[in-house]
C-alpha cells in the first residue's frame, strides 16, 4: 500500500510540475494589440555581411485587420545598443527596401494565420552582435498611435 502511496505522489508532483512549465511558458509570448511575434532565428551571411532575421507573426483577433509597420522606426540592436537600419523588410509577399523610400508596410493579418516576417541589414559588422530588432506599427485601437515592440532575439 504505501508503494501505492509513493507513486501516487510522484505521478501528483510531475502533473503539478508539468503544469506550472506550460504556464510559465505561455506568460512568455510576446503579444501586443492581439498580434503574437517570435523568433524564427537569425544568422549572419560571412560571404555577403549580411543580417538575416525570420520572424513571425500570428493574429488573434477574430476579423481580418491591417497591420501598418512604420518602417523608418524599426530597427536592429547590437550588443553596443547601436541602432541599424534594414537594408529590406518583407512580411509574406510584400517587400521594401530601404531604398525605396517609403514610410509603410500595409498587410491585411488573417486570425490565427502565421506570417513570416524577414528583415535584412547589409554590411554588418562581422564583430557586431545583434541582439533585438523594435518592429514598430500602428495601433488597431487608435488611429495614428503606434506601438513600439522590442523583439529580443536570443532568449
Amino acid at each position: 500500500m504505501t508503494k501505492f502511496f509513493r507513486y501516487a505522489t510522484v505521478l501528483l508532483f510531475l502533473c503539478l510540475a508539468g503544469g506550472a512549465i506550460q504556464a510559465q511558458s505561455a506568460d512568455s509570448l510576446l503579444v501586443v494589440d492581439d498580434i503574437q511575434f517570435d523568433v524564427k532565428g537569425y544568422n549572419i551571411d560571412k560571404a555577403t555581411n549580411e543580417l538575416v532575421i525570420n520572424l513571425f507573426a500570428i493574429s488573434y483577433s477574430r476579423t481580418p485587420r491591417e497591420y501598418k509597420m512604420n518602417t523608418f522606426s524599426t530597427q536592429i540592436f547590437d550588443q553596443k545598443k547601436q541602432a541599424h537600419f534594414f537594408s529590406s523588410i518583407q512580411m509574406g509577399n510584400v517587400r521594401i527596401g530601404f531604398e525605396d523610400k517609403q514610410n509603410y508596410l500595409h498587410y491585411l493579418l488573417e486570425e490565427d494565420k502565421p506570417i513570416d516576417i524577414q528583415v535584412i541589414v547589409k554590411d554588418w559588422k562581422k564583430t557586431d552582435k545583434p541582439i533585438s530588432v523594435k518592429l514598430v506599427f500602428e495601433s488597431s485601437e487608435e488611429e495614428g498611435k503606434f506601438l513600439d515592440v522590442p523583439i529580443i532575439l536570443d532568449k
